[in-house]
């Protein structure tokens, strides 16, 4: 087991002065959580252990719930990633449909499941069982992206509304293309698509525009998460001088995305692949995957500060003391607000897989601008959302971090909740 101390002694001290009082929680083993809602405390994932892949939702006080709809056990096909709107209200996955074929579909916490498919849109068809499958969810729950085939058997890059339904993002013709990520609205896209001879290249699509953001052929490289406002875009891209795809950033200049080729923490051989699951919404925390070999991971923690880091030496450092025979597989999450990484660990005595929820700080109600108090500034941004009210407008502030009790709406009981926490100042 690698252990990688680069840069630990500054990590130890700006962990202990930003990060606060942080605490750990198990999942149940074979659960594997795979996003995070806004503040940490609702995930999404499948269950592995059982080898069904079915999605479920997590909540912090309550537990795992199965969502049903499962495809591998009866139709032998499953794809796609799960995620969790903003406010955990929604959760995104691949999904059985009604005409039991593999499909994209929403959960809602008040209606159940709904399908993107069938009908296929424009172009589309039915392949291998499914029509097409599901990667990624914007924030406020009402975009959901992924892919859709072709009659040429093609992957077509995806975004799905009610309003307009499964439309295509636009690709390169007699190419696969996939959207893996969205931003708060649903507005910036990030995956990835097929160069000439098949090699995954990392994507964007702003407001109906592609960005090609790599062509250095590394095998896979693409983008795998976004923030709210969508003018950070994380994920893996080659990097020619070492020979292997390191975990990068890309950062909106107006114009176009410039590239952060961040690094790994080593021991990496060629077409070997570093990319981050997680980014903050400030930029300022993200995580990942360091695949030294195809079957053999390490997750790491990355700040502007420390550089990266091994996760279990990071969590050590913040006060988190994984047991002697836990290994962190990969870091799948990162919540919005910086707050909660979701790391996935292996028991190297019982095999056991299993998440690990890491809360750097404790939720803080009423910090709309999370800064770590709530004061006069919060004051004002909760007022404008309280004027805005439906947290699908697209004119709401703050990606509706307003909306306390996270019912979709900055109404009369957030006030009360907002007046409680105003009166605490300083979050816990």
């Amino acid at each position: 087991m690698l252990r990688h101390l680069t840069g630990l002694t500054s990590l130890g001290i700006i962990c202990c002065s930003a990060f606060g009082a942080p605490s750990i929680q198990y999942v149940e083993s074979g659960y594997l959580i795979c996003s995070l809602s806004r503040d940490g405390t609702t995930g999404a994932g499948n269950v592995v252990g059982d080898a069904s892949y079915e999605t479920f939702r997590w909540t912090r006080t309550g537990g795992t719930q199965r969502l049903g709809l499962a495809t591998y056990q009866t139709i032998g096909r499953a794809a796609g990633t799960p995620n969790v709107s903003n406010n955990g209200r929604r959760v995104s996955a691949s999904i059985l449909s009604s005409d039991m074929q593999l499909t994209q579909g929403l959960w809602d916490i008040d209606t159940g499941w709904s399908e993107t498919m069938p009908e296929s849109p424009e172009g589309g068809a039915l392949v291998d069982d499914g029509y097409g499958s599901a990667w990624g969810l914007s924030g406020n729950g009402l975009v959901l992206t992924g892919f859709f085939w072709s009659e040429d058997y093609r992957a077509h890059a995806s975004a799905w509304s009610a309003a307009n339904g499964v439309i295509a993002l636009g690709q390169t013709a007699g190419r696969s293309a996939r959207a893996n990520a969205a931003n708060y609205d649903g507005s910036v896209a990030g995956g990835w698509e097929e160069n000439s001879w098949g090699s995954w290249m990392p994507r964007a699509w702003r407001n109906g525009i592609k960005y090609e953001l790599n062509n250095d052929d590394g095998g896979v490289n693409m983008v795998e998460c976004i923030n709210s406002s969508g003018s950070i875009l994380a994920g893996s891209c080659r990097d020619d001088s070492v020979e292997f795809n390191v975990a990068t950033l890309w950062r909106w200049n107006g114009t176009s995305y410039n590239t952060d080729r961040i690094g790994s923490l080593g021991g990496l051989a060629n077409q070997s692949t570093v990319t981050f699951t997680g980014i903050s919404d400030d930029g300022k925390l993200g995580a990942g995957m360091n695949g030294y070999t195809w079957d053999y991971t390490e997750g790491f923690v990355w700040t502007p500060e420390t550089g990266m880091a091994s996760a279990s030496a990071f969590f050590a450092l913040i006060g988190v003391q994984l047991p002697e025979s836990f290994y962190v597989l990969d870091c799948a999450a990162v919540s919005a607000d910086g707050s909660t990484i979701a790391a996935t660990v292996t028991d190297t005595e019982t095999y056991d897989v299993f998440t690990a929820i890491i809360r750097l700080r404790e939720p803080c109600p009423g910090d709309v601008n999370n800064d770590g108090m709530v004061d006069d500034s919060d004051f004002v941004g909760f007022a404008a959302a309280y004027d805005v009210l439906d947290c699908a407008d697209p004119t709401m502030p703050g990606y509706c971090s307003a909306d306390l009790n996270k019912d979709a709406f900055v109404d009369d009981a957030d006030f009360v909740a907002f007046a409680q926490a105003y009166d605490q100042l300083l979050c816990p």
